[in-house]
């Protein structure tokens, strides 16, 4: 079944569910930043190492510096504490993100909606300024490894309702948007091919 571009049951969708997904595809409701759940597992980890005062005893327990525990315990604090993403288009993610604000400049929910998607492969010309659309695009492409791609491709082929009922059941199976991101430094790659 394939939707034009104006009817991909976006109308199906509540209000919440339209922040599962991003306009450039990733699936919101499947990313930890989302759930929560590095944040509840930080909460915990922390207890335990410092209600057991881990750090006195690291270097003979562990073999671990005092500072470097320290600095652990430091991190897992910041990941504790972070704040649950509400979804890119609940106004999470990147507050300056170019396909966020082209896809809301079009009214549409997300790139799918385009009959340029995806412009990352249509718009070379841009490549040189990391604040585009299409640059933007080309750099969550390769860090998600394509995937965000598929689920666009997927909502043009079947709707918004049916991707976000096919990837709520994912979720509730285990799965997770870092099932997906490539191991490859793509934003400290990109970060400095355009000095930023």
């Amino acid at each position: 079944m394939n939707k034009t571009m104006h009817n991909l049951d976006r109308n199906k969708l509540t209000t919440k569910e339209t922040y599962l997904i991003a306009p450039c595809g990733i699936y919101c409701g499947a990313c930890d930043r989302f759930l929560g759940k590095s944040n509840e597992l930080a909460k915990e980890l922390y207890r335990v190492i410092d209600g057991f005062n881990i750090v006195d005893v690291a270097p003979i327990v562990l073999g671990v510096d005092q500072d470097k525990m320290q600095e652990f315990l430091a991190v897992l604090a910041k990941l504790r504490d972070a704040v649950i993403c509400p979804g890119c288009n609940a106004g999470g993610g990147n507050p300056v993100c170019p396909v966020k604000a082209c896809v809301q400049d079009k009214g549409f929910l997300t790139c799918a909606e385009c009959d340029k998607m995806p412009c990352n492969l249509i718009a070379p010309q841009h490549n040189n300024d990391p604040m585009t659309a299409c640059v933007h695009l080309e750099i969550i492409t390769k860090r998600y490894a394509n995937w965000n791609i598929k689920n666009l491709e997927h909502i043009k082929a079947v709707g918004y309702r049916q991707l976000v009922d096919e990837m709520q059941e994912k979720v509730k199976k285990g799965f997770l948007t870092s099932d997906v991101i490539s191991s490859e430094p793509i934003i400290t790659q990109a970060l400095n091919k355009f000095n930023v």
